[in-house]
């Protein structure tokens, strides 16, 4: 149904998550440690949102989750993004997740210290929940301008996405801890953000005069 969504021109956006590497990081089947991808995030015909925190430098927020799932196939628009940061990697996680699996996040966004009225009441939240919206906010700005246009909207992103890599901000320190007190895997486990697309904030943040001239070149950023 995601697949057919996207067909239709729209865009699924969905929050990595809030838990690192993983929460219990215990495979059900057996229950030996295992990183947990998330879902719906983990599902290919989605966009898959990381978060990341400060300013000058940005960077990856502690909780953003990223991994890989263990339900899809690594799809052929991230493969070689995701295999160079697979060969700049140790192998000390390799018995914890799957290589060849659909990578998350896909992209990145701001996720701490929102602020938020929540029935009447001021307060500030911090999640992944927060900075899909943010995404989902740019894409829904990038459509009206290729409606200007004459153009069909993005629909399905990925693919899109990627090719369009220099388009968002590399964030390349910090990292999303998780597994805590799990000693297969030093009772802490974490995916550092690097140079490249990695398993926190995905490419990286958008540069919204970019993604504009890539959905829709010609249109001003006014």
């Amino acid at each position: 149904m995601f697949m057919q969504l996207g067909a239709r021109g729209v865009s699924v956006i969905f929050a990595s998550g809030d838990s690192g590497p993983g929460n219990t990081c215990t495979r059900n089947t057996d229950n030996q440690t295992y990183f947990e991808p998330t879902y719906p995030a983990g599902c290919p015909w989605v966009t898959s949102v990381g978060g990341t925190t400060g300013v000058n430098p940005e960077r990856a927020v502690s909780f953003s989750s990223g991994g890989f799932s263990i339900y899809h196939n690594q799809p052929a628009y991230q493969q070689s993004a995701v295999l160079a940061y697979l060969d700049s990697i140790n192998t000390t996680y390799s018995p914890f997740f799957n290589r060849s699996g659909r990578a998350i996040p896909d992209v990145a966004a701001q996720a701490s210290n929102f602020a938020v009225y929540d029935k009447g009441f001021l307060t500030s939240l911090s999640g992944t929940s927060a900075a899909a919206p943010v995404v989902a906010g740019i894409v829904a700005l990038l459509n009206a301008a290729r409606r200007t246009q004459g153009k069909p909207p993005l629909g399905f992103l990925n693919p899109w996405l990627y090719n369009n890599s220099h388009a968002f901000t590399d964030i390349t320190t910090g990292s999303g801890v998780g597994c805590y007190g799990m000693p297969a895997v030093g009772r802490i486990a974490r995916w550092n953000a690097t140079a490249g697309w990695d398993p926190v904030t995905g490419l990286g943040t958008p540069k919204f005069e970019k993604l504009l001239e890539a959905a829709a070149p010609g249109i001003p950023n006014a």
